[in-house]
């Protein structure tokens, strides 16, 4: 008989609370990716905001590029793929199973001012990485401040 171990308990409750944060965060695969038969994961992704450009930052662990598509719809930017389990592993016994496999997909709004034609994607060291220029109107530029001048200005 096993004994009671409450740090298994407490990682169990941590990797609950992961999930249902997530399903919060990025919102529920919706029904028609279901039907389409995508989405049965979500990989962690970061988006962020330059000056210049939105960059997307994907972890994609042990994928090669030819397992990713990147396509551009409308202003919606589609990350999917597979990680695909090698055959010999079913003869395996495995104890702990957590890196996921099967289908993905993830969908990213962009936002206007998005340089359509000069999206730029590439993956390094199990990272996908999406550059997505601004548009030169959408671009933050400083105002240089001048010291001592008037307020008629």
């Amino acid at each position: 008989m096993k004994s009671w171990d409450p740090f298994r308990d407490l990682l169990t409750i941590q990797d609950r609370m992961n999930k249902l944060f997530e399903t919060v965060l990025t919102g529920p695969v919706s029904m028609d990716d279901q039907a389409e038969g995508l989405g049965t994961w979500r990989p962690v992704a970061e988006v962020v905001e330059t000056a210049e450009n939105y960059e997307i930052h994907c972890e994609l662990a042990g994928l090669e590029r030819e397992q990713v598509d990147v396509k551009l719809d409308g202003q919606v930017l589609l990350v999917q793929g597979e990680r695909r389990r090698d055959e010999e592993v079913d003869a395996w016994t495995y104890h702990q199973l957590e890196r996921p496999y099967g289908r993905f997909s993830r969908r990213f709004e962009l936002p206007e001012g998005t340089d359509l034609d000069q999206i730029r994607a590439g993956l390094d060291d199990g990272v996908l990485h999406i550059t997505l220029p601004k548009l030169p109107e959408a671009q933050t530029r400083a105002i240089e401040l001048e010291v001592g001048t008037s307020r008629d200005h």
